[in-house]
């Protein structure tokens, strides 16, 4: 069972974190990416194919910026995981319910995946900041320690 706390976890590291990186071969994580891209869908309508096309670049662009998919391979991808169902002529498409090996906590089908990815994002940038900010005062700090100090020069005799 992946509870909501994984989905988060793995969620935003995979695909939000700013570091590239293709598309999972661990099981998990891939069942997480594609439910994460199933929960962006309608499972109640089916789509033409270039409503999905779209659909799946906003979920690349959105939630999962750091996985390098295009969104033809993605849709492939979904296809032979059944997470996503093709007419014969391959017009249109719709949500698939397959047999699956992984469950997931009930509130992860509540999640807005969105906020989520943007709350992630903005805790990254405060903490890159806090970071830049450390590094910014040790160095202050290590360079006033190196600087040559002025030479203590005995008081000039009265007149």
């Amino acid at each position: 069972m992946i509870t909501l706390d994984e989905f988060v976890d793995r969620l935003c590291r995979l695909g939000a974190d700013g570091a590239s990186r293709r598309f999972p071969r661990n099981a998990r994580d891939r069942e997480i990416l594609m439910q994460s891209v199933v929960m962006e869908l309608d499972s109640e309508r089916s789509y033409a194919e270039k409503e999905i096309n779209v659909r799946l670049e906003a979920w690349s662009r959105d939630v999962a910026p750091s996985i390098e998919i295009d969104h033809v391979t993605l849709r492939r991808l979904l296809v032979d995981y059944q997470r996503l169902e093709r007419t014969a002529d391959g017009a249109s498409y719709r949500v698939g319910f397959p047999a699956r090996t992984v469950a997931f906590e009930l509130e992860v089908y509540d999640l807005d995946l969105r906020a989520t990815v943007a709350a992630h994002r903005d805790h990254l940038a405060r903490s890159r900041e806090r970071r830049k900010a450390a590094a910014a005062t040790r160095d202050r700090a290590a360079r006033s320690r190196n600087r040559p100090r002025a030479a203590t020069l005995p008081a000039p005799p009265p007149p």
